[in-house]
C-alpha cells in the first residue's frame, strides 16, 4: 500500500468518524423510538423498527451494565418504597 492510499484511507475514515460525531444517527434513531412507543402506539412495520431499536438499546445497556440490570430483574416486583412521614414539631 503506497503512502498516498494509506493517507487517504485515514483521512476518509477520519471524516466519516467526525460525520457520524456529528448526525449521531443511532441517537437519533433512538429518539424516534421512544416517541413512537410513548406516543399513539405504531403498527405494522413502524412496530416492528420500534421494538427492534428499543430492544437493541436495552441489550446493549444490559451488556454494558451487568450488575446494574442483574440488581433490578431481582428487584422488579419488589412493592414501592414507603412515603417518609414527617414528626410534628414540638417542644422537644
Amino acid at each position: 500500500m503506497s503512502p498516498l492510499t494509506a493517507t487517504a484511507a485515514a483521512l476518509g475514515m477520519l471524516a466519516t468518524g467526525y460525520a457520524l460525531g456529528r448526525l449521531r444517527p443511532a441517537h437519533r434513531a433512538l429518539d424516534w423510538a421512544n416517541w413512537q412507543h410513548y406516543g399513539r402506539r405504531p403498527t405494522g412495520l413502524r412496530y416492528a423498527a420500534v421494538w427492534t431499536l428499543l430492544s437493541a438499546e436495552n441489550l446493549a445497556w444490559l451488556i454494558a451494565h451487568p450488575r446494574q440490570g442483574w440488581h433490578a430483574w431481582k428487584h422488579r416486583n419488589d412493592p414501592p418504597p414507603t412515603p417518609l412521614t414527617r414528626r410534628p414539631r414540638g417542644p422537644h
